[in-house]
């Protein structure tokens, strides 16, 4: 029987203890990058990779794992994902490399990008009921974000009280309780959805060789010839993906999307705010525990910037009731500009105090901005798209935080044994422009009423889309 209460429902809170555990693994990881590389005798490309292996794998199967939980069903869609997690976390757990544990956070992006789809089709089918069905996407919603704000701290708490390890052997339990939920919610019907293989080997080539590439440059210079190899692959592979995608009745992304101008700009913004927030993430994380802060002090440290989050999901609502979401977003790219641009000044000066307002204002710009992309890009296309459209977005905010730590990586160079003020200000410099444009882009696009007239991609039977972490 399927339960129409949010109270005691085992779809909801198997959907959100998921995308809790997932959403805590996007972040928690920060705080422990000064561990890694002493531990694991970690070099700067590597610690991006640890990052990074998780965030390209889950941009690059998301779309497929659509595609995959409306062929399996939601519920064992997400059990899938569950377990894929778990075997993950354990062998992030027990790595004795920093190839090992790449390893094993690539395979942890994998079962997100399954957990993600799969809880939200839960949700879906669980509650029938649209006016349930939008308070259990917003509780949904609500777990994700404030997981990923409480990252950091909660990574630094557990570093504090036991070692790195224990941030991925946490997940364990966390996860078998979660795997019960899920087996108590009812099973949905299975659809017949391709399975689009090549255009998704071809996603992930593309998106893998640019970010190996820019991981390299940090090391080797762009004119390494390994360096240019891993372009020319992600140039050739993003091209054959494009021909790909055109010629197939049911694309992983219908092209035909990006002829709405508004929800193109929407995509643009996404990936701007995801490259400088996860960007300065890793950087802030990285200098201030090879600054001597501890990894607690490290998370304490960060909770301006991730507080926020939570915080200003609740204004940028406000923000969107009142003025529209269109307004809503320049605002939010606004505020997280200036943020960047202080940062860039502030981190220079002595103090910590001159870099909490930089991080309260990125923080918060961030959150508004998301919270206002996610309504405007699902009013630029057809409602037929919607769930497509949503994937897309969060695949644009994924790839977006995947380039970010890199870029942010190549910026500042090696790492010895502190972080150089003056790569610090570039890298912030450059997030700035990074915001500049998008906010320019938006001013500009949405203005027009424009509306994608992307082809239906088979699974329009109403069901929320993915709203984006």
């Amino acid at each position: 029987m399927i339960r129409n209460s949010l109270l005691g429902s085992p779809a909801l809170a198997a959907a959100c203890l998921g995308f809790v555990i997932i959403s805590l693994d996007a972040t928690v990881a920060n705080v422990a990058l000064g561990d890694l590389r002493v531990t694991l005798n970690a070099d700067l490309s590597s610690l991006e990779w640890i990052l990074n292996a998780y965030t390209v794998t889950f941009a690059g199967l998301l779309l497929s794992a659509g595609a995959l939980t409306d062929r399996l069903g939601a519920r064992r869609g997400y059990l899938l994902g569950i377990a894929l997690f778990l075997v993950a976390s354990i062998l992030c757990g027990v790595a004795q490399t920093a190839a090992e544990l790449v390893f094993g956070r690539a395979l942890q992006g994998a079962g997100a990008a399954a957990v993600v789809s799969a809880s939200m089709a839960l949700i879906a089918v669980n509650f029938p009921d649209l006016k349930m069905r939008s308070k259990a996407v917003a509780v949904w919603a609500m777990c994700g974000g404030s997981a990923t704000a409480a990252g950091p701290l909660a990574g630094g708490s557990i570093l504090e009280l036991s070692g790195w390890r224990t941030i991925f052997l946490m997940n364990v339990p966390l996860l078998l309780l979660a795997y019960h939920f899920g087996r108590l919610t009812v099973h949905s019907p299975q659809k017949g959805r391709s399975f689009d293989f090549l255009g998704q080997v071809l996603g992930i080539v593309a998106l893998g060789s640019l970010t190996a590439g820019l991981v390299k440059a940090g090391q080797n210079g762009f004119g390494n010839l390994e360096v240019v190899a891993a372009f020319a692959a992600s140039a050739i592979s993003s091209a054959l993906f494009i021909a790909v995608e055109k010629r197939r009745s049911e694309p992983m992304i219908p092209t035909s999307l990006f002829a709405s101008s508004r929800f193109t700009a929407c995509c643009v913004a996404g990936f701007a705010v995801n490259f400088g927030f996860y960007g300065l993430l890793f950087a802030l994380s990285l200098n201030f525990r090879l600054g001597g802060l501890s990894a607690f002090q490290t998370g304490l440290a960060l909770m301006p910037l991730t507080l926020c989050l939570s915080v200003a999901n609740f204004v940028g609502a406000l923000l969107i009731a009142r003025f529209g979401a269109r307004l809503a977003i320049l605002c939010g790219l606004g505020v997280a500009g200036i943020g960047y641009l202080g940062l860039a000044g502030g981190v220079g000066l002595d103090g910590y105090g001159w870099t909490m307002p930089g991080m309260l204002l990125i923080g918060a710009g961030s959150a508004i901005t998301v919270t206002a992309l996610s309504m405007e890009a699902l009013s630029a296309v057809d409602a037929s798209n919607a769930g497509i459209a949503g994937a897309t977005l969060t695949t644009a905010r994924q790839v977006g935080g995947a380039l970010g730590v890199s870029c942010f990586g190549i910026l500042l160079g090696g790492v010895g044994r502190s972080v150089e003020v003056d790569r610090l200000q570039l890298a912030f410099a450059t997030a700035t422009s990074v915001i500049l444009v998008a906010f320019m882009l938006c001013s500009v696009a949405l203005r027009t009423g424009d509306v994608s007239t992307a082809k239906p991609d088979g699974n329009s039977d109403g069901n929320p889309p993915p709203v984006p972490k």
